[in-house]
């Protein structure tokens, strides 16, 4: 059953396996097929398949050959676990708060200061907000929506808690659109910047839980950690980081205005920015390209030591950039 001539081999595809083979379905779905491309699996090959899921092809191909069980007796549709499409609220919400929130608001502000003549014709306070709902509402909810989708699939095993999971889908969601408008009127009424403050907990919640399910999902595999998975691990120590600093910055400059608010704004926001985006969304690109750009493509094997080091470089980075923005305005140099 190992010869060039055994069926099905590398250049097979799934959809063809499975309808010529039912109990395939048990294996692949072992290695993170689970919910993907329907009830016949993507169009892809098993040979991309193996790549894609770290699985050395011979084991795949051996396995699959020697699977004897009967199918299942009920339709593959019904038997998706609830982490296998726990990514499309995240998507189709992200998608929906990047248009409104995102696009819509920042047209509408960019008006705003064109018609204006001025960059002051925009509130700080309104501007900050369509900020927070694009690095919260788009970022965070794809991001939230794919690692529960991808990164059991990297370690071969199901999403812990995702009851949780879909919790927190609401969670942010709902924190983030009362955040979001809350910090607009927040100047001019005290009820608004009690949502404001309080939904801004309410994220920071969702965020803390999000990363405990990823790494208890982790922790179940029973698999070691590799070197990509400690840029994700720092990508989501920074996403905590930020939200709960976002959530004082937010507490502090809703209640004052004028050159108090500008002092502020100009020393602390600085800071935020580049944890969110170097921090965070930086360092979580650079992970998942990692795992994914290698077995994917066919792109030459990682020097695993070079990038450790360029990982404890860029957290170092980040922190000298923090540090040093901070200094600069606090300091007067």
């Amino acid at each position: 059953m190992t010869g060039t001539t055994a069926w099905p081999d590398s250049s097979t595809l799934i959809p063809d396996v499975i309808r010529r083979l039912p109990q395939a379905r048990t294996v692949l779905d072992r290695y993170g097929l689970r919910g993907c491309g329907g009830p016949e699996g993507p169009v892809e090959t098993l040979g991309f398949f193996a790549r894609a899921h770290d699985v050395p092809i011979f084991r795949l191909l051996d396995e699959i050959r020697h699977e004897q069980r009967p199918p299942a007796p009920l339709p593959i549709a019904e038997q998706a676990e609830p982490g296998d499409t726990i990514y499309r609220p995240f998507f189709k919400a992200g998608i929906a708060v990047v248009l409104s929130l995102g696009a819509a608001w920042g047209a509408y502000l960019l008006a705003r200061v064109a018609l204006g003549g001025s960059f002051a014709a925009a509130g700080m306070q309104e501007i900050n907000a369509h900020g927070h709902a694009q690095i919260f509402g788009w970022v965070g909810l794809f991001v939230m929506g794919f690692a529960y989708q991808a990164f059991p699939r990297f370690k071969h095993v199901s999403l812990a808690y995702p009851r949780v999971a879909l919790a927190t889908f609401w969670m942010l969601l709902v924190g983030l659109i009362v955040r979001s408008l809350g910090q607009y009127f927040a100047a001019e009424h005290v009820w608004a910047w009690w949502g404001a403050v309080g939904a801004s907990c309410l994220e920071v919640t969702a965020i803390t839980a999000f990363v405990a399910v990823i790494l208890t999902t982790w922790r179940r595999s029973g698999k070691p950690l590799v070197f990509y998975d400690y840029y994700i691990i720092s990508a989501l120590a920074w996403f905590i980081v930020q939200a709960v600093y976002e959530s004082v910055y937010l507490t502090v400059t809703s209640t004052v205005s004028g050159e108090e608010l500008l002092s502020l704004v100009s020393t602390w926001q600085a800071p935020l920015r580049d944890m969110q985006i170097h921090g965070f969304a930086m360092l979580m690109i650079f992970g998942v390209s990692q795992r994914i750009f290698h077995h994917f493509y066919g792109l030459p094997k990682i020097n695993e030591r070079l990038s450790l080091i360029g990982l404890a470089l860029i957290n170092a980075a980040i922190v000298g950039e923090i540090a040093g923005l901070l200094a600069m305005k606090t300091l007067g140099h």
